[in-house]
């Protein structure tokens, strides 16, 4: 199992297998060198901290699931973007989520939706 090294702004160093790394992340993807090239692969991510490196790699490997969408996690979901394993936003989808949800959706005995704003 051929690991790399990640290392985060904060100085951390994280050990991943690099063929998870591949599989899971488009960055990753692009941005190691195809295999025996280098004895072992370093890619620094000075953007995130360590521990915000762990959580990645982790939701990478399965162990832990997070709700992007959650207001709380608006920083892991820009690292899973970061890191090409949730496509980039074209737009703020929370402005739109923030108007949705204050619609009242009347669904009339007539069987018509009728939403109001």
């Amino acid at each position: 199992m051929e690991k790399c090294l990640i290392i985060a702004g904060d100085g951390v160093r994280v050990e991943a297998d690099r063929r998870m790394l591949l599989d899971a992340s488009t960055f990753f993807r692009d941005s190691l060198a195809p295999l025996g090239q280098v004895e072992k692969q370093v890619v620094q991510l000075p953007t995130l901290d360590g521990k915000m490196v762990e959580l990645i790699i982790k939701i990478m490997k399965g162990e832990v699931a997070v709700d992007l969408w959650a207001q709380e996690n608006q920083d892991v979901l820009a690292a899973a973007e970061l890191v090409g394993i949730v496509p980039q936003r074209i737009f703020d989808l929370s402005a739109f989520r923030n108007e949705f949800l204050g619609w009242d959706l009347n669904f009339g005995g007539d069987g018509r939706n009728q939403a109001r704003g």
